[in-house]
């Protein structure tokens, strides 16, 4: 495979994956985020090697490349371990959640589904950003940036889902 074509199957399977569980979210038979703490936990997985590797490009400077940092001195080996074990604690976290709330089965679709759903929600959101901040920026560039904040915001309130699938299942 090549590079584009990983990068398409992981662009189809996020669509996917946010198209079954917002209709799950929707019906409320799914709890795909219980909470917002579930949420930021899932983009943890995505955002935390970002900051990680930025820090260390602070830290090194221009004296030295941020790999080389990250693996060859201490400082760089603690932000390494650090961002390991936040990584994991975050996976750990979303399936636990996950199948807390949805079942074995269920839970361990509803978990891989929400990891590559945060790889997508981090996409768009770095692309919203890149859109506002364009170089030509015209009015009618911050009103669809606007109207499509407006959509990803309301997207995200339909996932986070716990309490009224709470409230569906007793009532």
């Amino acid at each position: 495979m090549t590079e584009d074509q990983i990068i398409s199957a992981w662009l189809v399977a996020g669509v996917i994956s946010l198209v079954f569980l917002f209709i799950g979210a929707l019906t409320n038979r799914v709890v795909v985020y219980k909470d917002f703490r579930d949420l930021g936990w899932n983009i943890a997985l995505v955002l935390t090697p970002l900051i990680s590797l930025a820090i260390a490009f602070i830290i090194a400077g221009d004296s030295m490349d941020a790999d080389v940092f990250l693996t060859d001195v201490l400082l760089g080996q603690s932000i390494s371990v650090i961002t390991i074990l936040i990584m994991v604690y975050a996976v750990a976290k979303n399936f636990l959640d996950s199948i807390r709330c949805n079942g074995l089965i269920l839970g361990i679709f509803v978990g891989v589904a929400k990891i590559i759903i945060a790889i997508f929600i981090s996409i768009c959101s770095i692309g919203l950003i890149n859109y506002l901040f364009k170089d030509k920026r015209k009015l009618g560039h911050v009103w669809i940036f606007l109207l499509l904040f407006g959509l990803f915001s309301w997207a995200i309130k339909v996932l986070v889902n716990g309490d009224k699938v709470e409230e569906y299942r007793t009532a």
